[in-house]
């Protein structure tokens, strides 16, 4: 049973608006989600995107913990192989000393962007290439542990101030095995993506738990779904949501480039295209009002979790905002 709503948004930039205003929005809506009862408010990091205004997870972080009072605020996360564990554990002990016990450390592999934005942030192939989160999660560990060994030792010595604070609850963010695995070994906090793999997500929360248990002997912390939802008061409203995101899917993969996604309804969509809008939509929560808390309970039944991530890429900030209005309506959050 849902016990526990937060929020995960990636400053969305809406069609005649600017990126800036994105980022405003988006503490807008923290202090929002802060008043309405929600657990945690956590951004993403995403690169050369002109539909995402969040690339900056710590720097956005720090903005939105000033400007609310109790809700957690994190990363949702931090794409580690595209910076210095050094550099990552400064950032967040120095949030961790202004905000105490309001700061989450959201970790992913993913570069969050295209090929060649990536290797502009990794510097090099052989990084672009390396599959090495579990080294680099070990030496932003040592960093904050000297007792815990990192992966070659020559770390040791340096000293990640403020010394004298301890690094937020790291959180591993996935949707395969490999991430599963990786929090349950490491005794990490985990986040599954059902967005990007709703057809594992089940085993994935099974295989962490039982790992985590059997590596630690006690059970695993409680799971966190990262869940993308699309709603609205009337069936024409979800409707109109639904091609405006399904448009703006297929123009990130490279169709109908430049063209204005209000004119979306005017365009003749091919077989190819359908099924590739269809694909994404699968991995969606989507109805009127009436439905969507139905379909919530019933998902979070299936998957035995008590906290889900809520993420929307509707159209209009009001829009959005309605929606996680409605959201903690529906699950009597408590307002503060």
């Amino acid at each position: 049973m849902l016990q526990r709503l937060s929020i995960l948004d990636m400053a969305p930039v809406d069609l005649n608006r600017s990126p800036k205003q994105a980022l405003l929005n988006s503490v807008t809506l923290a202090r929002k989600a802060d008043e309405l009862g929600y657990e945690r408010f956590w951004v993403t990091e995403h690169h050369n995107m002109s539909s995402v205004a969040s690339t900056s997870p710590e720097i956005l972080i720090g903005q939105i913990a000033a400007h609310t009072e109790r809700i957690r605020v994190g990363s949702g996360g931090v794409m580690l192989p595209n910076h210095s564990p050094l550099k990552v554990v400064e950032n967040f002990k120095l949030l961790e000393t202004f905000y105490p016990d309001r700061i989450d450390l959201g970790v992913g592999r993913a570069p969050g962007t295209d090929h060649q934005t990536a290797l502009a942030l990794r510097r090099s192939m052989n990084a672009l290439n390396a599959d090495d989160l579990q080294a680099l999660l070990h030496e932003l560990r040592g960093y904050d542990d000297v007792s815990e060994v990192t992966s070659n030792g020559s770390f040791g010595k340096i000293i990640a101030v403020p010394q004298d604070v301890s690094l937020p609850p790291i959180w591993i963010l996935g949707s395969s095995p490999y991430s599963a695995q990786l929090a349950a070994v490491e005794a990490a906090n985990y986040s599954f993506a059902y967005h990007f793999n709703p057809v594992g997500a089940k085993e994935n929360i099974a295989l962490y738990r039982k790992l985590y248990q059997g590596h630690h002997g006690v059970s695993a912390p409680d799971v966190i779904v990262g869940v993308s939802v699309i709603g609205g008061e009337t069936e024409d409203e979800v409707a109109y949501q639904k091609n405006m995101i399904s448009f703006k899917f297929l123009q990130s993969i490279g169709y109908f480039k430049g063209l204005d996604p209000l004119k979306a309804h005017d365009i003749q969509l091919s077989d190819t295209h359908q099924q590739a809008a269809q694909s994404f939509l699968s991995t969606q929560v989507i109805g009127t009002w009436g439905e969507l808390k139905q379909k919530l309970d019933v998902l979070a039944d299936t998957l035995d979790v008590q906290e889900f991530l809520i993420s929307t890429g509707q159209e209009g900030f009001d829009t959005r905002l309605q929606l996680y209005e409605k959201l903690a309506e529906f699950y009597h959050l408590q307002q503060k």
